[in-house]
């Protein structure tokens, strides 16, 4: 019993000694060891409690005696070296216990008995021996109780001691980071040639680099409060309410401002802590001075070509703004609508543009573009600065900026030219049905007057009488009046069958007048640059008047070619020859078909091919001082070109 005692006071003296955890177990668990002859003995702690980081639920071996036993370093804590533990008394298990081979984590176990304390809530002191065939006795197990009880608080406060010298080590290294950092903040921002800094909330302070101060001319670089060094000045009011809305909406902003006579575009950045605060803002200022005159100069030349390449391309461009009025028109508008581009100093809006009865039409449309839809291919009839109107496809979107809408921009495509041709091709059609049906009927007028004869013709022969040569003759005549209107439809067919065009009348008149037929007639033409807008086979009836002229005028030797334009847009083209003229009961019926000394279809021919397009054709001459053969052009059918076509 003396013994006992003396050991146990030996090793409570050996409790404390130290406040590192490797001596102190060194010195109780070595001596535990050398008096109680036993073979093994480690320390095992949860690893919360070794503050590893979170919470595991793991527990490491952090001291082992001897070392070279140790075999796992690392166990659950639902292992039952901890769960066998429930009540926090000691316990034991020898090589007979089925929870012995549950217990093995070291090398070199083939038998003995194992001894568990508890350290608290924190950790196990585990004990081994192996010249043993049972397990510990409870009085031997309470005998230990106490003294391992005094360690397990020893313990205790080698990790609190640890934990402490931890904290201390901690906050030195972060103030030394801290102030590392502020010492590698303002090299960084110093070696920047450029304003940079930081800012704190409320602008209670700054950490600037020299630039900025040079800039802002007060200080040198460093950390200053905005307030108590006058730094409150106007520059400063201008970027606060930049850093009040990077702080409170926590997003970079880039914003641009002028300080003496330099532009500056200034990156707002919020610094986040680690709380998650934004406590502070961040900013870097780029002089931007001479890209900033650079920018506007390439805008400049890009509003340039912007502008000489709609001026260029022959439809109208324009733009509106969200209540219609035009802002933008390029030079084809003004020359297609014939105004002046001080119009839009007016305030033109584009209702203004069309004709009434599509001004409602022009609303809607305005209205479903400002809704984001587009516009594509509506047609409208535009009224002119003159009064004049067009057909004309429009085609619109929407001017939006961040999902804004600010106005309307679009294209307007004349399409007279394509509705005239559309036209034309009506009255074709309509003109070919009517022709088929007329054919149709005087060939079978022909054909039943033939057959009429052939039945006169053939009872002659049978009756032996001699051949009536006027049966022949109706017969003959009626093939050729067959012939004649064959003839007709063949020309009358390619009226129409091509696309109107437009043509230089003194270029057709030129190449007509240099035909073999009426190389007799001397031809005067007067008419400029003017372009009419015709049936291609136009050149047919140049060429017909002057042949009529020949034909019919009886020694008329000239034709003289004029125009002369009316206020409405159209005008008169004449073509006045010196022969006998047209008498005047006559003058209507020479345009009929059929009526005339040769097929009787040359002038009805050619009122039909100007028909297509609007023209129309009177002989308006006096009887006896020539033919005049008056052509009326509509607006839209006539124009100047600067150069033969």
């Amino acid at each position: 019993m003396s013994k006992d005692l003396s050991i146990i006071n030996e090793l409570v003296f050996s409790i404390g000694n130290s406040l590192d955890l490797q001596e102190n177990c060194d010195a109780f668990c070595t001596r535990l060891l050398t008096r109680k002859n036993y073979s093994f003995v480690s320390l095992w702690l949860r690893n919360d409690v070794l503050k590893k980081g979170e919470d595991t639920g793991d527990a490491t071996c952090v001291y082992a005696c001897p070392l070279e036993m140790a075999d796992h370093t690392i166990l659950p804590v639902d292992h039952p070296l901890f769960t066998s533990l429930t009540d926090g008394k000691p316990v034991s298990y020898s090589a007979h216990d089925a929870e012995f081979q549950l217990l093995i984590a070291e090398k070199q176990i083939l038998g003995g008995a194992y001894a568990l304390y508890p350290l608290g809530d924190f950790g196990v002191l585990k004990i081994y021996v192996r010249n043993r065939d049972e397990a510990f006795s409870s009085e031997e197990l309470a005998q230990l109780h106490d003294v391992i009880q005094k360690f397990a608080i020893s313990v205790r406060g080698c990790l609190s001691h640890q934990a402490l010298i931890d904290e201390v080590r901690e906050r030195t290294l972060a103030e030394k980071h801290l102030q590392d950092s502020k010492n590698a903040l303002q090299s960084f921002i110093d070696s920047i040639s450029e304003p940079a800094g930081l800012i704190g909330r409320n602008l209670s302070y700054i950490v600037a680099n020299a630039a900025f101060f040079r800039v802002h001319a007060f200080l040198r670089g460093g950390t200053y409060s905005l307030g108590t060094h006058g730094l409150r000045s106007a520059v400063m009011k201008g970027l606060s309410e930049g850093f009040t809305r990077v702080l409170e909406e926590r997003e970079p902003e880039i914003i641009e401002m002028e300080m003496f006579s330099q532009v500056f575009e200034i990156r707002l950045t919020p610094v986040i802590s680690s709380t998650g605060e934004a406590n502070a803002v961040a900013f870097f200022a780029v002089d931007i001075t001479d890209q900033k005159k650079e920018m506007l100069e390439q805008l400049r030349n890009s509003e340039r070509r912007f502008r000489e390449l709609a001026d260029f391309i022959p439809i109208i461009l324009y733009e509106c703004d969200e209540t219609g009025e035009v802002t933008f028109a390029n030079q084809t508008a003004y020359a297609v609508m014939k105004g002046n581009p001080k119009i839009l100093d007016s305030g033109i809006s584009l209702t203004h543009l069309v004709v009434p009865e599509d001004v409602s039409r022009v609303e809607s449309a305005i209205a479903e573009v400002a809704s984001g839809g587009r516009i594509q291919g509506q047609q409208f009839s535009i009224r002119c600065m003159d009064g004049t109107t067009f057909p004309a496809l429009v085609y619109s979107s929407p001017i939006s900026r961040e999902g804004e809408f600010f106005g309307v921009h679009g294209a307007v495509i004349d399409i007279s030219e394509q509705a005239m041709a559309e036209e034309a091709l009506r009255k074709t059609n309509l003109k070919l049905s009517l022709l088929s049906s007329v054919t149709r009927h005087d060939i079978l007028n022909q054909v039943t007057k033939m057959l009429l004869f052939k039945e006169l013709l053939a009872d002659t022969i049978a009756a032996g009488e001699p051949v009536d040569a006027k049966y022949v003759s109706a017969i003959l005549e009626s093939v050729e009046t067959i012939e004649r209107q064959l003839l007709f439809t063949r020309d009358y067919e390619s009226i129409g069958m091509e696309k109107p065009t437009w043509q230089h009348i003194h270029s057709v008149v030129t190449k007509v007048s240099q035909y073999t037929e009426l190389s007799a007639i001397h031809v005067s033409c007067d008419t400029g640059d003017l372009e009419i807008y015709a049936d291609h086979l136009f050149e047919k009836v140049v060429f017909n008047l002057m042949e009529n002229t020949l034909r019919h005028g009886f020694n008329a030797s000239s034709v003289e070619i004029s125009w002369v334009p009316d206020t409405d847009g159209g005008g008169m083209l004449t073509f006045a020859d010196d022969g006998v003229g047209v008498p005047d009961k006559i003058k209507k019926r020479i345009f009929e078909k059929g009526f005339g000394s040769n097929t009787g279809y040359g002038l009805y021919l050619i009122r039909e091919m100007l028909g297509l397009t609007g023209i129309t054709i009177e002989e308006t001459g006096t009887a006896g001082r020539g033919a005049t053969f008056s052509l009326t052009i509509p607006p839209g059918a006539c124009r100047n070109s600067s150069s033969p076509k």
